[in-house]
Parts: C-alpha cells; structure tokens; sequence
C-alpha cells in the first residue's frame, strides 16, 4: 500500500467520464484550492488539462474565496458558461453544469 498526502480544503473531486484515448486512464483526481486557482484548458502547463480542440490552451479559472467557488473566463475563443449563463459564483449546494468549449463538466 501507498501512504497518501492528505488534501487540503477546499478541494475539488474530478472524475473523468470519457476516456480521450488508449493511453489514458479514468479515474479520480483530488484537487485542492486552498493556497492557489485552479487553471484549466487544453494548455499542458494547466492543472486540470482538457483535450479539447473547442477549449483554449489558458480556459478558464477556478478560485475559492469567502467561503465561495468563482470561475473565472480567461478570455476564451469559445466562453466559459455556468447554469448556460456568463461565469459567476458558483453555488455547490445543488448540482450545476459548467459548459467549458464544447465539454460539459458537472459539479455536485
């Protein structure tokens, strides 16, 4: 067995539904965002990578701030939509979609 650093909260859990090819695996990935923003886009210097021809390589970001999640649109080619309106504060405690180029990421 391997001993696991523990998380610092806030985190975020990502689970990848589509598997974009042969060589990569599906899975969960624990992040946090207690001392940084989360960036992602297709970019390979992001920390969450999406390979998707429809999303920048510098997408979007997500911060945690006042007890609050944000995203915020980095100036995308193609936008960034929260609930199919422009970026905002995004409220966990229902579910909500986060329409991200032409992928579609989920948060419960």
């Amino acid at each position: 067995l391997m001993d696991l650093p523990k998380t610092k909260p806030p985190y975020i859990v990502l689970e990848s539904l589509v598997r974009e090819s042969r060589d990569t695996l599906r899975g969960v990935h624990v992040m946090s965002v207690a001392d940084k923003s989360l960036q992602m886009g297709r970019g390979h210097d992001n920390d969450l990578r999406i390979a998707d021809a429809s999303i920048s390589r510098c997408h979007a970001k997500i911060h945690y701030l006042g007890g609050h999640f944000f995203l915020q649109d980095d100036r995308s080619k193609f936008g960034t939509l929260v609930a199919m309106r422009r970026p905002r504060r995004i409220e966990i405690a229902r579910p909500i979609s986060v329409q991200v180029g032409r992928t579609v990421l989920s948060f419960t």
